[in-house]
């Protein structure tokens, strides 16, 4: 391989036109020259094109275009910024993240000292509006299993940490489009049930910062909304049957709070048909018990018939709400640099 490989940063966008100038500034500062940018656009209706098309005219490694079509949303721009990158290494990246100055070097360095990896994940930072103060890491590994942890939507990395091979997107198939949330945690999951090999490199200096935006303390109700609930649905059933079979008792206890998180999120959004659906799913496949099963069904009439904030039942409630959460270790370390 080359010793100065292409790097191919692939970077969705929908009306983030000043934050985009940062991301793309970040990436012009890089001490690794090799790298090629792939901004698609989704029709946004801010100065998003002003800023793509300035930068894109600065710098000929960047490349702007718009999304040419549908479903609309951000999995479908990443695909197509795939489609027409030529790297040898992609990183997806956010329009409101930032590259660390070296990290496409870092990145490119570990990679041809380990080249026989399908992808490399590195430490991240989180920030609020200034990155050199930033001291929180997104995760880091434990003794669980990444795939175990994902599938408890205790996320390892974001999509942004880790490094990927060309041919290891094609063996994942890109983003499945069309999802309203959840979407990097379905693409991982489906990276992780291909039995990739892959190296987590939490001793390395984190090289790229994520975003926190003050929009993200979400209500209730947005999580909610009849397509999330959908998308969140589709990925259970479509990983829970992308998993090896027969399931170790690990990975089926681990789909089982993926499970009980969509069954308890329909129930309190009175979706009945994703919660009847999951539900009946999840017996099918022997994901919950069938105690589970009837504790579940039990939420569900306390919900419908609005019972379920008055006692006795508020303590069940709350009880079966809980059941199966696992802590997420997401924003919870603090980084320390070495000595």
């Amino acid at each position: 391989m080359d010793k100065q490989p292409l790097v191919s940063v692939l970077i969705p966008n929908y009306n983030r036109g000043s934050l985009l100038a940062e991301t793309l500034q970040s990436l012009l500062q890089q001490s690794y020259a090799n790298w090629e940018a792939i901004v698609v656009d989704d029709e946004s209706s801010d100065n998003s094109d002003q800023i793509g098309n300035e930068y894109a005219n600065l710098d000929n490694r960047i490349n702007y275009f718009k999304r040419s079509r549908l479903p609309k949303g951000a999995p479908t721009c990443r695909n197509l910024a795939f489609e027409l990158s030529k790297g040898d290494f992609i990183i997806y990246l956010d329009s409101d993240d930032l590259l660390a100055p070296f990290c496409l070097e870092q990145r490119i360095n570990k990679a041809l000292f380990l080249p026989d990896y399908d992808f490399w994940v590195f430490p991240m930072l989180i920030f609020n509006d200034d990155p050199q103060q930033a001291t929180m890491l997104w995760n880091k590994t434990n003794e669980r299993p990444a795939l175990i942890r994902f599938l408890q939507l205790d996320a390892v990395w974001q999509t942004s940490g880790p490094m990927w091979t060309r041919e290891s997107i094609y063996a994942v198939g890109g983003f499945t489009e069309g999802l309203a949330c959840w979407q990097d945690v379905d693409f991982h999951l489906k990276a992780l049930t291909k039995n990739f090999k892959f190296i987590v490199t939490d001793d390395l200096k984190p090289d790229i910062y994520y975003r926190k935006h003050i929009s993200e303390s979400i209500s209730q109700g947005e999580i909610n909304t009849p397509p999330k609930m959908q998308s969140r649905q589709q990925i259970f059933f479509a990983n829970a049957l992308a998993l090896p079979q027969p399931m170790s008792q690990e990975i089926k206890n681990a789909l089982k709070v993926l499970g009980s998180n969509v069954v308890v999120g329909a129930i309190k959004a009175y979706n009945r048909t994703v919660a009847a659906e999951s539900m009946k799913f999840a017996m099918k496949h022997k994901i919950f018990s069938r105690k589970e099963w009837l504790k579940f069904k039990l939420l569900h009439f306390l919900y419908l018939s609005r019972l379920h904030r008055f006692r006795p039942f508020s303590e069940f409630t709350r009880r079966i709400i809980q059941y199966g959460k696992v802590e997420s270790g997401i924003g919870k370390h603090t980084y320390q640099a070495p000595n």
